[in-house]
């Protein structure tokens, strides 16, 4: 809006000078002519002049006018016509203007006002008065007009504004002028006193806001109220402490003296100390008042969600409360935004693991089942697959419920089905197979006949792409075969499954190597001298690490498991095989199991054997 605003104004002054020009130059009177150019007098009247002296010298006593002005060709006139005062006055009031409105614009955003109404009211009242500025001649009259058009929509939209935000984000007030002249002036060795204190700029540097209202004027008041809440500063201070530890969950139990409170790192629980009631019943009412949940309820179950940002980092969070026998369990979890992997070589895979994988989702037919527990990045894992298929020479298309989408995925036709109303991927599979797609994507398998229809368009040159919840491979076979599909069908379609587990890495800044004994390498299958130390967390630290806060490992990565199907395990899934049979299966097959992939990270130090043990534990 600002560049159409300058464009306008050089136009619109362009063309007022050339207007003002051109009218000086028909108005103007045009100089006299040399004389040689007017003919001169006859004789006789000279003679006549001569013999009458003394009237000639009583003439010499009244001013003789003017000769007539004779037009030229191609005259000018001196120019000045243009007050280039009025001009800079008029420059200096668009400048203005260009200014405030960028600014209401930005504000509005901000602090979720209607831009679509405000924006109009302030451009459109001021550019009317501004053209009509160069059409009234009377400058005294037009300019206060064009004043009064810039301030009195701007002046009506800081008073909405002022009453849709606390005191201390109010503009123009006189805290506000006092504040802006002390940091303003302060820079040139001014110093004012500054009366005006912002509740948000005390504390840490995390913002939170509403989201749990049934519209954004809701959130907006929930936001305000909150902010002018008692536990504003310990809500924040709690979750500060929280995100600046890597947490991404924390517990509250609520008892009689006290509160107890655990942070969760790296999917692991970590105790903290307890806090005081008096610091943490205020938290929680400001947190369940940004979730529009019901403060005074502390018995039943609620759940609501907020929005915070700590770094940058936009966080969408979700509080479940919980009355218990000794008072209230509040559980909060929060997830980031930001797209945090882009390749399987980021989330862990082996190099000879990914292009396997990669053949696989390349081939025109087939079926590639991806599986892992919850909460171990099953959806982060499948989003990076099809990330790196063909989808550019290739025609893909999604089939997703309603209330459970996925990220959008460039050049993927996304087609929905609900659950509500009694669908499944079976009902809208005819509409998707008319479009003669090269690749489905369909994450969540609910019932064998969507796993039945699947199957029988994979026969007609067609590529598969699913999910599904399960401990390994083999399971995530048996689990698509307890929805009632035909076995001998899947085991002729399906190409490969795969499974993951997350597991933490060693920190390396203070991880300790240390031998181990041949009995625990003999345990592992790994050759006795083939690996000369294993890697733990510090067992006697003389200080605290820093990078990990004396944890021992910081972030995590995944244990990868890829199961090719082949012979033997086609022969054995049509016969309904218990869980052991298909994975001996699988291993005639060539699969290295999770255990064994976990290994390989254990002998290179990215994680040490006990937290491989807990991990498979699961």
């Amino acid at each position: 809006m600002a560049r159409f605003s300058m464009i306008l104004m050089v136009a619109v002054a362009l063309a007022a000078f050339g207007t003002g020009e051109l009218r000086a130059q028909e108005d103007a009177p045009p100089p006299a002519e040399a004389a040689a150019d007017v003919p001169a007098e006859a004789p006789a009247e000279a003679e006549v002049a001569a013999e009458a002296p003394v009237e000639a010298e009583a003439a010499t006593d009244v001013p003789a006018e003017p000769p007539a002005p004779v037009l030229g060709k191609n005259w000018r006139g001196q120019g000045h016509y243009l007050s280039w005062i009025k001009v800079l006055a008029c420059w200096v009031a668009f400048l203005m203007w260009v200014y405030t409105t960028d600014w209401v614009s930005r504000d509005c955003l901000e602090i979720r006002l209607n831009y679509l109404r405000w924006n109009p009211v302030v451009f459109g009242v001021f550019l009317g008065f501004f053209v009509l500025v160069w059409w009234i001649p009377w400058f005294w009259l037009s300019y206060p007009l064009l004043m009064i058009a810039l301030i009195a929509p701007l002046t009506s939209y800081i008073i909405y504004r002022n009453s849709q935000v606390m005191n201390n984000e109010r503009v123009l007030t006189p805290e506000h002028i006092r504040f802006w002249l002390s940091v303003h002036l302060g820079k040139i060795g001014i110093k004012i006193e500054s009366q005006r204190i912002d509740p948000l700029s005390k504390g840490p540097p995390v913002q939170l806001e509403a989201k749990g209202g049934e519209d954004e004027r809701t959130d907006r008041a929930n936001t305000l109220l909150a902010r002018q809440s008692e536990g504003l500063l310990p809500a924040r201070e709690i979750l500060h402490d929280a995100l600046s530890n890597r947490a991404s969950a924390l517990m509250l139990d609520y008892a009689q003296q006290a509160v107890g409170i655990r942070f969760m790192i790296d999917a692991v629980w970590h105790e903290r100390e307890a806090l005081e009631r008096d610091y943490a019943d205020p938290a929680l009412e400001t947190l369940k008042i940004l979730c529009g949940l019901n403060v005074q309820d502390r018995q039943g179950r609620q759940q609501g969600t907020f929005t915070a940002e700590y770094q940058s980092i936009n966080y969408d969070g979700t509080l479940a409360s919980q009355g218990t026998k000794t008072g209230e369990r509040v559980l909060l979890q929060w997830v980031d935004k930001k797209i945090r992997f882009d390749t399987l070589d980021e989330l862990g895979m082996r190099d000879k693991m990914q292009e396997e994988l990669q053949e696989l989702i390349n081939l025109r037919k087939g079926f590639v089942l991806l599986s892992a527990m919850p909460a171990a990045g099953l959806r982060t894992t499948a989003d990076v697959v099809i990330h790196h298929t063909d989808r550019f020479t290739r025609e893909f298309v999604a089939v997703e419920e309603e209330s459970n989408r996925y990220e959008e995925i460039e050049n993927c036709q996304v087609m929905t089905y609900n659950a509500g109303e009694g669908q499944s991927p079976a009902s809208i599979f005819p509409k998707v197979f008319r479009f003669a797609p090269d690749v489905i994507i369909c994450r969540d398998l609910v019932d064998g006949e969507s796993v039945d229809m699947l199957c029988e368009e994979i026969t007609e040159e067609r590529l598969a792409i699913s999910t599904v919840r399960a401990k390994d491979s083999a399971e995530a076979l048996l689990r698509v075969l307890a929805l009632d599909a035909n076995p001998q069908q899947f085991a002729e379609t399906i190409s490969a499954a795969t499974s993951q587990r997350l597991i933490r890495k060693l920190c390396e800044a203070c991880k300790e190597a240390y031998a181990p004994t041949p009995q625990v390498l003999a345990q592992l299958g790994i050759p006795e001298g083939r690996v000369q130390a294993f890697y733990r967390p510090p067992q006697q630290p003389e200080e605290v690490c820093e990078e990990c806060g004396g944890i021992g490992y910081v972030g995590r990565t995944a244990v990868f498991e890829l199961l090719k199907v082949g012979d033997m395990v086609r022969k054995v899934l049509p016969t309904g095989p218990n869980l052991d049979v298909l994975r001996q299966a699988a291993r005639k097959d060539g699969m290295r199991s999770l255990q064994e992939e976990g290994i390989l990270l254990v002998a290179k130090g990215v994680t040490s054997l006990p937290e491989l043990m807990r991990v498979l534990k699961q």
